[in-house]
């Protein structure tokens, strides 16, 4: 595999975000991505509520966040992998489902910010030849991804 950027989730720091990253890539999920850029409001939108949805025998429903007040309301925020940004994240059409966990909405925004500083600081675009990185796991209690 050619050397790509890497962008490492720390189970120390992250510990939500870097679980979710690590079962869907323990499940299969990619480890290179591709950035596909910035999504319009509109698509974004359209895209999340996709991801948002899954189907058992015929019928379709949506993931539920927590109420207020109860005991897991403070992982609240649904976190997919992989990312938005990327080709093997979720599509419009609903073909493609990424793996969806429930996070801390704190955890969630740091990552967004790291996201974001990442693709800027490795100049990663959405078309051209530096479109591809890595998303990596370390210092999970459980090691690393598996082949």
């Amino acid at each position: 595999m050619p050397p790509y950027p890497v962008l490492e989730f720390d189970w120390k720091l992250l510990p939500n975000i870097a679980d979710n990253i690590w079962q869907a890539q323990m499940a299969g999920w990619e480890r290179v991505l591709t950035y596909r850029g910035p999504l319009p409001t509109e698509d974004s939108r359209e895209i999340r509520k996709q991801t948002m949805m899954y189907e058992v025998g015929g019928q379709t429903y949506q993931i539920p966040t927590f109420p207020k007040g109860t005991p897991n309301a403070a992982v609240n925020s649904r976190d997919e992998y992989p990312f938005a940004c990327t080709v093997e994240g979720a599509s419009m059409s609903g073909s493609r489902q990424p793996w969806v966990g429930s996070v801390p909405p704190r955890e969630n925004s740091i990552q967004g910010g790291m996201i974001a500083a990442f693709i800027k600081k490795n100049n990663i675009t959405a078309t051209g030849d530096n479109r591809r990185f890595e998303v990596r796991v370390i210092n999970h209690p459980r090691g690393p991804v598996r082949p």
